[in-house]
């Protein structure tokens, strides 16, 4: 009974290291890549509002749409 206990400690040890690790390398890499794609989306939004005021569309309508779209990117990049 005591050699099943001990058996099953020291397995579980020497397993949550390198799982532990594995985790926490996978975090890591996931928290990274998520930061570069939140930085490619800011630029495509920042991009797209450069093309939308370089574009000077005058037509009230289609202004005011775009306009509201940029304001619903920009909200939900906050």
């Amino acid at each position: 009974m005591n050699k099943g206990g001990v058996g099953s400690g020291s397995a579980g040890g020497a397993g949550s290291g390198p799982t532990a690790a594995a985790a926490t390398a996978a975090a890591q890499k996931q928290k990274s890549l998520m930061q570069r794609v939140e930085t490619d989306i800011a630029n495509i939004v920042d991009n797209f509002t450069h093309l939308v005021n370089v574009a000077g569309v005058n037509e009230l309508p289609v202004r005011n749409s775009q306009e509201a779209f940029m304001m619903e990117m920009h909200a939900a990049r906050m």
